[in-house]
C-alpha cells in the first residue's frame, strides 16, 4: 500500500468515524424530536460538504499522479529507444 493510499484510507476512516461518532451523540443527547431533526440535517449538510472536499482533493492528487506516471514512462520509453538503436 502506497503512502497516498494510507493517507486517503485514514482520511475516510476520520470523515466516516466523525461522522457516526456525530449522530450517535445526537441520537442519545436528550432533545426534542424538531431538534434532533434539524440537528441530523445540519450534520448531514456538513458530511455531504466535507465529501465534495475529500472528492475533490483526490481526485487532484490522482490526476497529479497520473500526469507524473505518464511522464515517467514516457521517460523509459525514450531510454529504452536510446539503448535499442544508439546513434
Amino acid at each position: 500500500m502506497s503512502e497516498n493510499d494510507r493517507v486517503s484510507s485514514f482520511l475516510l476512516g476520520v470523515i466516516v468515524g466523525g461522522v457516526i461518532g456525530g449522530v450517535t451523540a445526537l441520537l442519545l443527547a436528550p432533545t426534542s424530536g424538531k431538534k434532533l431533526r434539524r440537528k441530523i440535517s445540519d450534520k448531514a449538510e456538513d458530511f455531504y460538504e466535507d465529501a465534495q472536499d475529500y472528492y475533490e482533493s483526490s481526485r487532484e492528487k490522482v490526476e497529479e499522479l497520473y500526469k507524473e506516471g505518464r511522464k515517467k514512462v514516457s521517460d523509459i520509453v525514450e531510454d529504452a529507444k536510446k539503448i535499442v538503436n544508439p546513434q
